[in-house]
């Protein structure tokens, strides 16, 4: 099967150019993050929390490649190849189900899915589940981080056009939050689930609302999920390894680690 359609929803605007003005640019957050890191006055940050969030200048740390996010800023493009390949095989293997994606953003991760059926022309559907008043209220498990209340916001119609621009067609859309949409929304039965909830809670809920509905050998794909002692990368939500780690100590199941450029994400196969 062909991937290379994946480039194209590769970022512009917030993919790091590739010129004199690139290194320029690196220059630029190196002086800022040292400023921040010195200073306990005063702070340089942009307007757009996520991109705060990806340049590090709330909190300093390890300095992250950005030019291959892909478009939104919230998927690497390797993450994106790693649920290429996880989601052809189960669809290789004929996994029953529908497709489930809790946190979908602007949809690009859902529209790569969507075009990865279309190659196999696979009638399963796809359901997103999104607040589109981005996240909720962090707890205590997920620590001191950079990232609160309404981080991640965007609208409902932002998904649409996006899905109407790449030209295929549109999921169900499940528009609420979790605790309210997932106890009587989700499929029947689940092939695939890309969990993107990014705090402790939501990936509790994800898990403990996907997880009975899963099929036998269904995937599922947990965004941001990073052990430090195996892959020291995105370690801004560490609610999501806390949630995850928790809710598979009693069962059969593995987590598997992916490494993905900027970011990490796992995933575990329903036995």
């Amino acid at each position: 099967m062909d991937n290379t359609f994946i480039l194209e929803l590769q970022g512009s605007k917030d993919a790091m150019p590739r010129t004199k003005h690139r290194r320029l640019v690196i220059l630029t957050l190196k002086v800022v993050r040292f400023f921040n890191s010195h200073n306990s006055y005063f702070t340089i940050i942009r307007n757009s929390d996520e991109t705060n969030r990806f340049d590090e200048l709330i909190k300093p740390g390890k300095s992250m490649e950005r030019g291959n996010m892909l478009q939104g800023g919230m998927a690497s493009l390797e993450q994106g190849i790693n649920i290429y390949h996880l989601l052809c095989r189960t669809i290789q293997d004929n996994v029953p189900g529908d497709i489930v994606e809790l946190g979908c953003f602007e949809g690009t991760t859902a529209i790569l899915i969507q075009k990865t059926l279309d190659q196999f022309n696979s009638d399963k559907i796809i359901h997103l589940y999104d607040s589109f008043e981005g996240l909720p209220e962090k707890s205590a498990e997920d620590g001191d981080i950079p990232v609160g209340k309404g981080a991640c916001r965007t609208q409902k119609g932002k998904l649409i056009e996006n899905y109407n621009r790449y030209q295929v067609k549109l999921p169900v859309i499940h528009e609420g939050w979790f605790s309210d949409t997932l106890p009587g929304e989700l499929p029947e039965k689940i092939s695939f689930a890309h969990l993107d909830g990014d705090f402790y809670s939501s990936i509790r809920e994800s898990l403990e609302y996907v997880y009975p509905k899963l099929s036998k050998d269904a995937i599922v794909v947990i965004d941001d999920y990073c052990d430090p002692d195996i892959y020291p990368t995105n370690t801004l939500l560490p609610g999501v390894k806390r949630a995850t780690d928790e809710f598979l100590r009693d069962k059969t199941e593995k987590l598997i680690i992916l490494m993905a450029g900027p970011k990490s994400h796992a995933y575990f196969r329903k036995e």
